[in-house]
């Protein structure tokens, strides 16, 4: 008897445990999400008896909600491939014979059939729902955006209050307190921008390999700390030497994030959800400098601190350190290698037969990884014409940045009618308007479809904008509406990343490496040209660093052009992929055989045969 109650009590504690184990581990850690038909495929998931206890009562789980959740949705299953053409997949057959020459600016010509764009109303561009026409999408799109793109520009946030804040410290008498003088200033943020290219380049083996949600968190962590340590730095050499590290840590935070957000969105979504990730970098420009006037003013001389030395401290302690910690439970992974723990098993099939649709490969086995000195990979990086092209369009847009040059917040010290506090106050004006800009140019891109129209005006007005600030000698409300109109400057780069991710969807390796070698190589030129351009002993006209800008802005312009052409024509070459049969008779090219032999037309579509 006492035997068996001893037994029904280990029993009843083995129950507890396991209970709280799968609690614990299951619910609250991120794991790599293993569906059930993939356990059953795969013999290597095959686990021993006591792991398997745990995993078989969250595949149940799962199991359940999927089949609650097929009693209300249709049911959404990968397309199957069938020599280059899927099943369910409506194909249009096109004739090119009699193309206008208009055509050319048709961005999505050749990237969307006409039943793809049909799909959509006008208002519904920000979750198109085109796939499926299900709920289930569209609930998978408003997680998404919760999990992943708002999230992302809590993080952009937090860096760019950060970085923006080395600009409120510097007129907030760090100059004084480290004896800064001459170009220290643009010195400084050289010496931050190198230790960022640097500690880039690691990632190009990285990305393709390590999971997302652990990379991203563990860079945030350096950060940190280093944003924290800041505060203590006694001499320009100490903060110098902090700022690099902070960088450096900070390195692929873009590169990674554009890459996430590619893997999971659709090339008309993608541009809404960069301008979020995009606003976090605005808004930490805003919240920058009005926490600098409150801090300055409450703070200053707090403990026999300065001001400027408490900011950097409250941004580690207070923005930094909490995001960094919920990026380690909120960052989903990419679709084929999900590690959330917000989606269901429904969703994550949904998401990969999103990207089958949208022609999208976003990991490739661990097994068929080529190492990273192989010629194979190099040779598509630097052989193909577009990436040259793409480093061009980069190169331009991170050097006609007159938003980012701390030009404005100059002036605004300059002149002696402004104390410390209303400067940081007034300096977050053209950040405010950036808002709208940003938000003009991207969501008007997935609203109409068309990216480069909007990059174009961006470069027009930025040009205005530098050309007045070169002349200077203009009345001040002029001199007031080109300093608030210099964000148009980062108004189209949403679009101009959307762009990259859409060359870059067919080779996830290929897309780590190109991604990372484009930023590193512009940002490379970003460390050097605003060393030469804006030297701060200009301050506050800056005639040499307006040209540049100006220079750099009618490039990106007019070459908006050519990436489009290129842009056309890689998708003309996957013109299949798409859903769209070409042929043209004027040219004797006559339609496919396969589209007699394997498939049938349905409402003035092409399916495969059953």
């Amino acid at each position: 008897m006492v035997f068996r109650r001893r037994w029904q009590m280990n029993l009843q504690w083995n129950k507890f445990t396991g209970c709280f184990d799968f609690i614990s581990h299951s619910r609250f850690i991120p794991r790599l999400r293993v569906l059930p038909e993939e356990l059953q495929e795969d013999g290597s998931n095959i686990q021993s008896d006591e792991s398997l206890s745990v995993e078989s009562h969250v595949i149940h789980e799962n199991k359940k909600d999927s089949e609650n959740e097929a009693e209300e949705e249709h049911e959404v299953s990968e397309n199957e491939e069938i020599d280059g053409l899927r099943t369910n997949m409506p194909y249009e057959l096109r004739n090119e014979a009699g193309r206008r020459w208009y055509k050319y600016f048709d961005e999505y010509e050749y990237r969307m059939n006409e039943e793809y764009k049909k799909s959509r109303k006008w208002y519904e561009f920000l979750y198109p729902n085109h796939a499926t026409q299900t709920k289930a999408e569209r609930k998978l799109l408003y997680k998404l955006d919760l999990v992943l793109a708002l999230y992302l520009l809590v993080l952009c946030w937090s860096k760019s209050v950060d970085t923006n804040n080395y600009t409120s410290a510097y007129i907030s008498h760090m100059r004084e307190d480290l004896n800064m003088k001459g170009n220290d200033y643009i010195y400084t943020s050289t010496i931050s921008n190198i230790g960022a290219i640097v500690f880039q380049l690691p990632f190009m083996y990285l990305l393709p390999r390590y999971p997302a949600h652990i990379m991203l968190p563990a860079m945030d962590m350096g950060w940190t700390w280093f944003t924290f340590a800041c505060y203590r730095a006694k001499t320009l050499a100490e903060l110098r030497a902090y700022r690099f590290i902070l960088n450096a840590f900070g390195a692929a935070y873009y590169p990674v994030s554009q890459y996430l957000l590619g893997c999971w969105y659709a090339p008309d979504e993608i541009s809404s959800r960069v301008c979020l990730f995009f606003c976090g970098q605005l808004l930490g420009g805003v919240t920058s400098g009005l926490l600098q006037a409150r801090i300055f003013r409450s703070l200053d001389g707090v403990h026999g601190l300065a001001g400027w030395r408490w900011m950097f401290l409250i941004d580690a302690v207070a923005i930094s350190l909490p995001t960094a910690i919920m990026g380690f439970f909120i960052l989903p992974g990419i679709p084929s290698k999900c590690y959330s723990l917000f989606f269901t098993d429904e969703e994550i099939r949904i998401a990969r037969a999103r990207n089958k649709r949208n022609h999208i490969k976003d990991s490739v086995k661990e097994s068929e990884l080529k190492p990273l000195w192989s010629k194979d990979i190099w040779k598509k990086v630097f052989c193909t014409p577009a990436f040259w092209v793409l480093v061009v369009f980069d190169t331009c847009s991170w050097n006609n940045m007159t938003a980012f040059s701390g030009s404005y917040s100059l002036w605004l010290r300059s002149n002696p009618n402004y104390s410390i506090e209303h400067a940081n106050n007034l300096s977050v004006l053209p950040a405010c308007l950036g808002f709208v800009y940003v938000f003009i140019c991207a969501f008007g891109a997935d609203l109409f479809r068309c990216k480069w129209i909007f990059m174009v005006f961006a470069a027009i007005m930025n040009t205005v904008s530098c050309a007045i600030l070169i002349k200077w000698d203009v009345s001040s409300s002029a001199k007031w509406f080109a300093f608030l109109t210099t964000y148009f400057s980062v108004s189209a780069s949403p679009c101009l990343w959307s762009f990259i991710n859409d060359f870059l969807r067919l080779d996830p390796q290929v897309k780590a490496v190109t991604w990372i070698a484009i930023y590193s190589i512009s940002q490379s030129t970003y460390a050097w040209i605003p060393s030469l351009a804006w030297q701060t002993i200009e301050s506050p006209r800056f005639k040499t660093g307006y040209t540049v800008s100006l220079i750099f802005g009618a490039i990106y312009g007019l070459w908006t052009f050519v990436v489009l052409y290129f842009y056309k024509r890689n998708e003309k070459k996957h013109a299949l992929g798409n859903g769209i049969i070409l042929y043209d008779t004027d040219k004797d090219i006559e339609i496919p055989q396969f589209v007699h032999r394997d498939m049938e037309e349905k409402n003035g579509y092409y399916y495969l045969k059953e």
